[in-house]
C-alpha cells in the first residue's frame, strides 16, 4: 500500500475545514452547545464561576477544543488510510491520538487561568476528552453519511485523445483505471488491457471524462451510479453494481463531480 503524502494530508484537511467553517448550522450547533453547557456549568464551574464568565468560557472551550480536535483527528485518519487502514479503525485511530494535545491544551489552560496542577489535571481529564473525541469523531463520520443517491444525469463529455491508446477491440467505453505498479489497468465494458502509465498521467489527460477515487482507482463519470457508504466507509456504486473504495483525500472532490 502506498503512502499518502504529508503535504496532500495537510492540504485536505485544510480544505475540509474550510468547507465545515462556511456552514452556518454547524456554526449554530457549534456554539449553541457552549452556550448550553456554559449555562449548565458542568464540572464545578457553575458554582466557581459567574453566569456570564462561565458562558464565555465555555464557548471558548468548547470552539478550541473542537477545531484542534477535529483538524488532528482528520489529519491523522487520513494518514492511517494511506497505510491501508480502512474505517471505522482509521477514525478511532484518529480520535484516540486527537484527544492526547486536546486535554493537553485544557490542562495548560486550567494551570494559566485557575492554577492547576498540569499534570494532575491532564490525568483527571483525559479520559473524558477520550470518550467525547470519539463520540465526535463518531457523530461527525454519521452527518457524512448521506447517500446522494442516483448520479445526476450529464451532458457527455467530448472523448480525451487518451482513448486513443485502447485496443479497437475493446472500443471506446472505458470504465475505470486500477494502478497496477508503473502501469494501470484499463476496463471497458469488452475487457481489460494493461496500459504503461501513472494513474495520475491518466488521470490528468482524461480531465473531466472521469474522477480520481482512491490513490489506486480512476472511473468515468458516466460509470457512475450512485456514491454511499459500506460498513462505515465510502463507495461508488457503478452502473454494473460493482463497489469502488473512495480515499479519504478524495471525498470531498468525489461527492463535488457527482453533484
Amino acid at each position: 500500500m502506498g503512502k499518502v503524502a504529508n503535504d496532500t494530508v495537510v492540504a485536505e484537511t485544510i480544505a475540509e475545514a474550510r468547507v465545515l467553517a462556511r456552514r452556518g448550522r454547524f456554526w449554530a450547533g457549534l456554539l449553541g452547545a457552549g452556550f448550553v453547557i456554559g449555562l449548565t456549568g458542568p464540572f464545578g464551574t457553575y458554582d466557581a464561576l459567574p453566569t456570564l464568565v462561565r458562558t464565555a468560557y465555555w464557548l471558548f472551550i468548547v470552539t478550541t477544543t473542537f477545531w484542534l480536535g477535529y483538524l488532528v483527528s482528520f489529519a491523522v485518519a487520513t494518514t492511517a488510510e494511506g497505510y491501508g487502514i480502512g474505517a471505522p479503525t482509521s477514525l478511532g485511530i484518529g480520535a484516540a491520538i486527537a484527544s492526547l494535545p486536546v486535554t493537553a491544551w485544557l490542562a495548560g489552560f486550567h494551570m494559566a487561568i485557575f492554577a492547576t496542577p498540569f499534570l494532575t489535571d491532564a490525568l483527571e481529564l483525559l479520559p473524558y476528552v477520550a470518550v467525547i473525541c470519539f463520540a465526535v469523531s463518531a457523530l461527525s463520520e454519521a452527518v457524512a453519511i448521506r447517500e446522494i443517491g442516483e448520479a445526476p444525469s450529464r451532458t457527455p463529455t467530448p472523448e480525451p485523445a487518451w482513448l486513443d491508446q485502447l485496443p479497437d477491440h475493446l472500443g471506446r467505453d472505458l470504465i475505470l483505471l486500477h494502478a497496477e505498479d508503473h502501469y494501470v489497468r484499463a476496463e471497458t465494458e469488452l475487457g481489460q488491457t494493461l496500459i504503461r502509465t501513472t494513474l495520475q498521467d491518466a488521470a490528468n489527460d482524461l480531465g473531466e471524462y472521469g474522477v480520481r477515487l482512491h490513490r489506486s482507482w480512476w472511473v468515468a463519470r458516466r460509470a457512475v451510479q450512485a456514491y454511499r457508504y459500506r460498513n462505515g466507509a465510502p463507495v461508488v456504486v457503478l452502473q454494473c453494481g460493482r463497489e469502488l473504495p473512495v480515499g479519504r483525500t478524495y471525498r470531498r472532490s468525489v461527492k463535488e463531480a457527482l453533484r
